[in-house]
């Protein structure tokens, strides 16, 4: 990208070069006002042709496969009551975000909340996600979930959603990772 530049700003400083060294030896001589305006359209030219390059390197670069998307919702549940989400990627820190009543509230009544958007290098992965909280019955004290995933990534972008639902069955919420094709 660099050297596209440097290529792009050499051609115009010729062409500026050139226009000036035909204006001299035809014999007349240039009135500065007109100088300043051909420098000047010079310089928008430069601009111009930077802009195009930059537009033309976007376009040549492949759609993004490495992506990951992280997504947070919730059913209510009267037993857990969530504070934060937090995310590792192949053991390193990759996101946290502590709730308030009234995300809570979004989420509640059916949002989600995205929690991460991140480039990852092709190949293979583990995501760990945490969520903590209060249960009810506990009597206050913190309690941290955790679900692991492992993926590979470099084929295909990913979405995946971190949920926190009902489950009369058992005497916490369900916790589970779903991904999204």
């Amino acid at each position: 990208m660099q050297m596209i530049r440097q290529i792009i700003f050499s051609f115009c400083l010729l062409a500026l070069a050139g226009s000036l060294c035909a204006q001299e030896e035809a014999q007349e001589t240039v009135p500065a006002a007109d100088a300043t305006q051909l420098l000047r359209e010079a310089g928008q030219l430069f601009t111009e042709v930077q802009d195009l390059a930059v537009e033309l390197e976007i376009a040549r670069q492949p759609p993004s496969r490495d992506q990951l998307l992280v997504l947070v919702s919730l059913r209510p549940d009267e037993r857990f009551e969530l504070e934060a989400v937090q995310v590792k990627i192949d053991d390193n820190f990759a996101a946290f975000h502590e709730y308030s009543a009234a995300e809570i509230k979004a989420l509640a009544e059916g949002g989600a909340h995205r929690l991460l958007l991140t480039q990852l290098p092709a190949g293979r992965h583990e995501l760990v996600a945490r969520w903590i909280g209060k249960a009810r019955k506990a009597k206050e004290e913190e309690v941290v979930r955790e679900v692991r995933w492992a993926f590979r990534s470099g084929e295909t972008r990913r979405v995946v959603e971190l949920e926190l639902s009902q489950d009369e069955e058992q005497p916490f919420p369900k916790f589970s990772l779903r991904e999204w094709n």
